[in-house]
């Protein structure tokens, strides 16, 4: 018999491996209901898929009704996290661990299930990455959205990385793409950005969320989270330092000048004047020197330093069947 081919439609169902990620965090109550929704979804859709769920701070006693579920549905993958991490760490979690031909990504609550198939139809056209955009404005306070606003005018005019505003966590990768990503050597990585940063065919995918997405943060929290984003993804805030080292140098090079032209020309001057000023003008060029020299070198150092383990899985429970279809293989790069 001849081997089916991935996106081939079988009746009722598309023959290829899909695994849809999911990361369920504290305060999220409808464990038991989503995931039956996320089952009959994949199940229905597919010859074979997988669902990882990501417990990411979740209350320890939401986990015995999960290990319950995981006893009467199959292809269900449960990672717990050691404690709570962020929201993108932690679906990098689910994500470097989904082996399917398509992984799917959405919040729970906040995504429609509904929507997996749609969006995996638009990665079988030929995009690598589907990217949901939310087709109703994102709330917030007033200083919020302006925050948000200046933060992807930066990304687009200084890091090249064009984010829609009205971009969600709803996106879909092919293998390849997948594959970009855990291979990423990043030791801090950002959804939104890296999907647009690996340079793949990329398409948004326009929808309407159920609810907003309503992590509670502080607004400390999301200009520190805004800062790392920037210096994760490029050396520019180093190279505005190294500019300010410079033009400081010049600018005490310049007065250097100065003093001394003063000092030929002018007779009446106080005295100690040349010497204090020259000798205050060269120390500022020098610390202006070794500023501009050590940001470069900073630079080369964050691009290399980033070793440590991003996230920690202090367990991992399955459902006890995990292949829907045991005809099929699939192999990961």
């Amino acid at each position: 018999m001849p081997r089916r081919q991935v996106g081939e439609r079988q009746p009722g169902k598309v023959d290829a491996f899909i695994s849809v990620v999911a990361v369920l965090e504290q305060g999220f109550t409808n464990a038991e209901e989503f995931i039956g929704e996320l089952h009959a979804t994949a199940s229905a859709a597919y010859t074979n898929y997988e669902i990882v769920l990501v417990l990411n701070g979740i209350d320890l006693t939401e986990i015995p009704a999960i290990r319950s579920i995981l006893g009467e549905l199959p292809c269900i993958r449960v990672l717990r996290l050691s404690r709570t991490f962020s929201l993108d760490t932690a679906i990098f979690a689910g994500l470097d661990s989904a082996i399917g031909d398509y992984v799917v990504h959405l919040v729970p609550g906040v995504d429609p299930v509904s929507v997996i198939p749609q969006i995996v139809e638009r990665a079988m056209e030929g995009n690598d990455v589907i990217q949901g955009v939310s087709e109703v404005p994102l709330t917030g306070s007033p200083l919020r959205r302006a925050g948000r606003h200046l933060f992807y005018v930066y990304n687009r005019r200084y890091l090249h990385v064009a984010i829609d505003e009205r971009a969600t966590y709803l996106v879909c990768l092919t293998r390849r793409a997948m594959n970009s990503l855990s291979n990423a050597a990043r030791n801090q990585r950002y959804l939104r950005h890296m999907i647009r940063h690996i340079g793949y065919r990329l398409t948004d995918f326009p929808y309407r969320p159920l609810a907003a997405y309503n992590r509670s943060r502080s607004l400390r929290s999301d200009i520190l989270t805004g800062a790392e984003m920037v210096t994760s993804y490029s050396s520019h805030p180093l190279r505005f330092v190294t500019m300010i080292g410079v033009l400081a140098g010049l600018a005490n090079l310049g007065y250097a000048i100065y003093v001394v032209i003063t000092a030929l020309v002018r007779t009446d001057l106080a005295p100690g004047w040349v010497s204090t000023s020259l000798q205050l003008s060269a120390t500022f060029l020098i610390f202006s020197i070794i500023l501009a020299v050590q940001s470069e070198y900073i630079g080369r150092v964050l691009s290399e330093t980033r070793k440590e383990p991003q996230y920690f899985i202090m367990e991992e429970f399955e459902s006890d069947t995990l292949i829907a279809d045991l005809e099929r293989r699939n192999l990961s790069a």
